[in-house]
């Protein structure tokens, strides 16, 4: 595999949602029969939600950070985030954006949320750190009280910062695609390929091997939808159904299998170069469009 190109520093607007928890849990304790989601909604979405969710065409409802209900962890986790030094890991986050061009001058907005302590998936699977890309900006949920969180956030950033650029490139540039599953599982591929380049010692839970009868398993089912764009599908297949037997995160699985077996048949193309390539293309080259 090539390296991977390097371009002018990105601007990125760092806002601390998590700072207004303070109130939210002040004002919960002071009303037994308080309005967890009408505080939250007060405190840590209203006053952001604008500025985070200002390039995207659609009111984007569901990727509204959940209110946490866990007052005793919520307080322990905001006073171990106001001691994280943000200005080292924003350079950080100038370094991953350093290797990889986003051709837009406008700076992204980076958001930092706290993420319910009870969420057993997160802290136990994604080390605490899970992001979304909100049309080019980014909320990044922490979850301090997890363990190595910190070594996890710029990692997360990366999978989120090369979904801006992506999204960029193929809805802003080029006018947008079918919006297939297959399009997601390349698009979740090469972000998480292109992450775990920046950060090669940590290993993601949801793009671990499986065993090879899962796989076949697994693959029997997903390869006949690839066309579908029903998101209903795409949450399914995506993230895993017990109902269907997928295993969790089984789209990243199958994402990432994909991106490396195109590096391994095509060495000479970056991940940069990647960006550029139709899913269908990376699709018939990795060699998976025949299995």
């Amino acid at each position: 595999m090539k390296e991977v190109n390097t371009c002018h520093n990105k601007n990125f607007n760092m806002i601390y949602p998590y700072k207004n928890a303070w109130k939210y849990i002040e004002e919960i304790q002071q009303s037994e029969n308080a309005d967890h989601q009408a505080l939250w909604n007060q405190y840590l979405i209203e006053p952001y939600w604008d500025k985070i969710s200002e390039w995207a065409p659609v009111a984007c409802e569901f990727m509204k950070p959940k209110p946490i209900k866990n007052i005793e962890a919520l307080k322990q986790q905001l006073l171990i985030l106001d001691t994280i030094d943000f200005e080292r890991i924003q350079q950080e986050f100038i370094k991953i954006s350093q290797a990889l061009p986003i051709y837009d001058d406008d700076p992204i907005t980076v958001a930092i949320y706290p993420i319910d302590d009870d969420d057993s998936i997160v802290k136990e699977r994604q080390n605490g750190v899970v992001g979304a890309c909100v049309f080019g900006n980014i909320i990044m949920h922490v979850n301090p009280l997890a363990q190595d969180y910190i070594e996890w956030i710029p990692y997360v950033f990366a999978h989120e910062y090369h979904h801006t650029v992506w999204g960029h490139n193929w809805y802003v540039l080029k006018g947008g695609l079918k919006g297939s599953l297959l399009e997601h599982l390349i698009n979740e591929g090469e972000a998480d390929t292109f992450a775990k380049h920046m950060y090669p010692h940590l290993n993601p839970s949801w793009v671990s091997n499986i065993s090879k009868e899962e796989q076949r398993k697994a693959w029997a089912k997903i390869k006949p939808v690839l066309d579908s764009t029903d998101r209903n599908v795409h949450a399914q297949y995506v993230f895993g159904s017990e109902a269907l037997d997928l295993p969790w995160c089984i789209g990243y699985y199958f994402g990432y299998t994909f991106i490396n077996s195109f590096l391994d048949h095509n060495p000479e193309i970056s991940l940069n170069d990647l960006l550029d390539m139709h899913p269908n293309d990376i699709f018939t080259r990795s060699g998976w469009a025949n299995k």
